[in-house]
């Protein structure tokens, strides 16, 4: 039986999922399984945003129906739209409506970097301008200091597309230009390749959004396992 250790229900943002896919069966465990739901941002613009925050509701209830043992919602863009501890009352909204534990990788990537200690957070991002603006104030609205934030400039649709090598520099030259206690990579359609390698070479954790939503996922879960090769924060999870 697929998922015979847990079963994560997860609310996708956009209307089509590929490397989030990817690098999410790359970092779990054997018996680990994924149900998604997708909601229908296309476009990081207020109305795309505020149509799919009002898919959620239906969307958990769909997963609801699946049995799944936890709730993780994507689509930071659409928590930050709404500010500062926007992630929390939805968390309350889905548990109180399904009874299912929940979280968001926006929630989940504040946990990382306090569970790493982190404070002053740079951000090598794939937004434009007015998305990595939202970025910043919700970090800094959350008790964190946004040492620095570079983005790619790129559309939803277009993200899939960066070069790994691509994404490896821009994270290396924004930690350069803006140095500080770990670097942040936000949008689970951005892969950022070979994490330890980008480790060890910075001196600072780095935390990705699916990083970030599976070391969450698996904590919600109990799931005490040794995570190799995807970094320090996964690594944290060993028994």
């Amino acid at each position: 039986m697929y998922g015979w250790r847990a079963r994560i229900g997860h609310i996708y943002p956009a209307v089509v999922a590929e490397t989030f896919m990817s690098d999410f069966f790359r970092m779990v465990p054997e018996g680990v399984t994924l149900a998604m739901s997708f909601l229908s941002i296309e476009i990081l613009k207020k109305e795309d945003l505020e149509r799919s925050l009002g898919q959620i509701d239906r969307a958990a209830d769909f997963l609801k129906q699946r049995g799944v043992d936890i709730i993780t919602i994507g689509g930071a863009p659409m928590v930050r739209h709404l500010g500062p501890g926007a992630d929390r009352k939805i968390i309350e909204r889905i548990q109180n409506q399904t009874g299912i534990p929940t979280s968001t990788s926006q929630t989940a990537a504040l946990e990382a970097f306090r569970e790493l200690g982190l404070k002053r957070i740079v951000v090598a991002s794939p937004y434009h301008d007015d998305q990595n603006e939202r970025v910043r104030a919700f970090l800094e609205g959350s008790g964190f200091t946004v040492a620095g934030i570079r983005g790619l400039r790129k559309h939803v649709v277009e993200i899939h597309d960066i070069p790994l090598a691509t994404a490896y520099r821009h994270i290396k030259e924004t930690f350069w230009a803006h140095p500080g206690d770990g670097v942040y990579v936000p949008c689970a359609h951005f892969t950022a390749p070979h994490i330890e390698v980008l480790e060890a070479e910075l001196g600072v954790p780095i935390v990705t959004s699916t990083i970030a939503m599976v070391w969450e996922a698996l904590k919600m879960l109990r799931i005490r396992q040794l995570i190799e090769g995807e970094g320090r924060l996964l690594r944290r999870l060993a028994p």
